[in-house]
């Protein structure tokens, strides 16, 4: 399978805790990492790591983490490394300045019912959260922002990871 796409690219697979983006990511980058000469999976929770997770979970410290993967994205890209970011990306404005701010940019929505992913949390923030025990957490006290400029919709919670995978690499074609 040969991916024609401008180099480098970004793919940046979005969505709620629990919808499976760190699994798909690293599906997809076994899937293509032989037909793309530089690829690097960026997953928002290494790089939290990463830098000390200097910043909270709030609003504000969420739109800094974007831009602080943008700019680690900007600066792979001009070593020619395509990346696949998974990433929570909850606000539109911020996925706006990543269409904006990156090259070859494709965003990936993984939709997935909140019951999928109360059944998926291994990090336990939905029950707590809901239990109004835990603050800033997506989807219960911060709103995920509808996009549109998604360029895929899956839904994870009705196809498996290969079937979710391979509608992407159809759509990077």
């Amino acid at each position: 399978m040969t991916i024609k796409i401008s180099k480098p690219f970004t793919i940046w697979i979005i969505g709620p805790s629990a919808s499976g983006k760190s699994t798909i990511a690293k599906e997809l980058y076994k899937k293509i990492q032989n037909q793309v000469s530089k690829l690097i999976i960026i997953d928002g929770d290494n790089i939290r790591d990463l830098f000390d997770n200097k910043y909270g979970y709030d609003k504000i410290s969420r739109s800094k983490v974007t831009k602080r993967y943008i700019k680690l994205v900007k600066w792979l890209q001009s070593f020619e490394i395509s990346s696949i970011v998974s990433v929570i990306s909850p606000f539109e404005k911020d996925r706006l300045e990543c269409k904006e701010s990156l090259i070859g940019y494709r965003q990936v929505y993984l939709k997935c019912s909140m019951e999928k992913r109360l059944s998926r949390d291994k990090k336990n923030l939905y029950k707590p959260a809901l239990e109004g025990l835990k603050k800033d957490v997506i989807d219960v006290d911060i709103p995920f922002d509808q996009s549109n400029i998604n360029d895929l919709i899956i839904e994870t919670d009705k196809h498996d990871i290969e079937k979710s995978t391979k509608k992407i690499v159809e759509n990077i074609k």
